[in-house]
């Protein structure tokens, strides 16, 4: 899962760069997303992609709501024997009014394996994303005797490295990193066109790559991918 209650930190767009590379050459997983967000954008994405394709699509992608993704007959339980990755795209806001216990985003954090959280530069986005790590931390102590305990990964994400406050975030992440017992990817998601324009249907994964956005991207794919099969 990859998540975060800030809008815009790029939460769909990695869970569909994800699932893409996951489900086709030289991967050729079978994966399902669930899409839980209120707004639907995978799923709204999956629809409009569909009507200028003809070919069987690499992946489900299916709407669910909190209820529906813990029943035990159609929901995570049954998915879970089903396939070989699922991918869970949440909405992240929080309620303020309500204990780490019940707000709706620990439902998912008590199932899901690995956390992914993106981090972007600016104040606004780090007080959030801080916010959110909080009851995410939560969630990993709760259950850290699981048979299968919740593991959470940082990785920033739209990175431009000439920037003044893409300095300063790394200087947060590495006093964050000492700070809260948070591990962090090493390969960096830079902000290329090409990840904007993602759909549901086609991987950018390459294995020679061409460019500096297919590279970029093959080297943060490789590395969540070693993550989510040993983590």
């Amino acid at each position: 899962m990859f998540a975060n209650q800030k809008g815009g930190v790029g939460k769909s767009t990695c869970t569909m760069l994800a699932a893409n590379a996951l489900s086709q050459a030289p991967f050729d997983h079978s994966v399902f997303v669930v899409d839980s967000d209120k707004q639907r954008s995978i799923a709204k994405k999956r629809m409009s992609d569909l009507q200028a394709y003809d070919e069987e699509s690499p992946y489900q992608v299916q709407q669910m709501t909190v209820k529906d993704f813990l029943k035990k007959d159609t929901g995570i339980y049954k998915l879970d024997t089903q396939y070989d990755y699922i991918l869970v795209d949440v909405p992240g806001k929080l309620d303020n009014n309500l204990p780490v216990e019940q707000q709706e985003i620990t439902k998912y954090l008590q199932i899901v394996d690995v956390l992914f959280i993106p981090f972007l530069p600016g104040g606004l986005q780090m007080d959030a994303t801080l916010d959110f790590l909080k009851i995410a931390i939560k969630a990993r102590s709760l259950r850290k005797k699981d048979v299968r305990p919740l593991h959470i990964y940082g990785f920033v994400n739209m990175f431009e490295q000439r920037t003044l406050d893409d300095r300063f975030l790394l200087e947060e992440l590495a006093e964050l990193k000492d700070m809260v017992n948070l591990e962090f990817m090493e390969t960096k998601l830079n902000r290329y066109a090409l990840y904007r324009n993602a759909n549901t249907l086609n991987s950018f994964y390459q294995e020679s790559p061409k460019g500096k956005a297919e590279q970029n991207f093959k080297n943060w794919f490789n590395e969540m991918y070693k993550i989510i099969n040993n983590g």
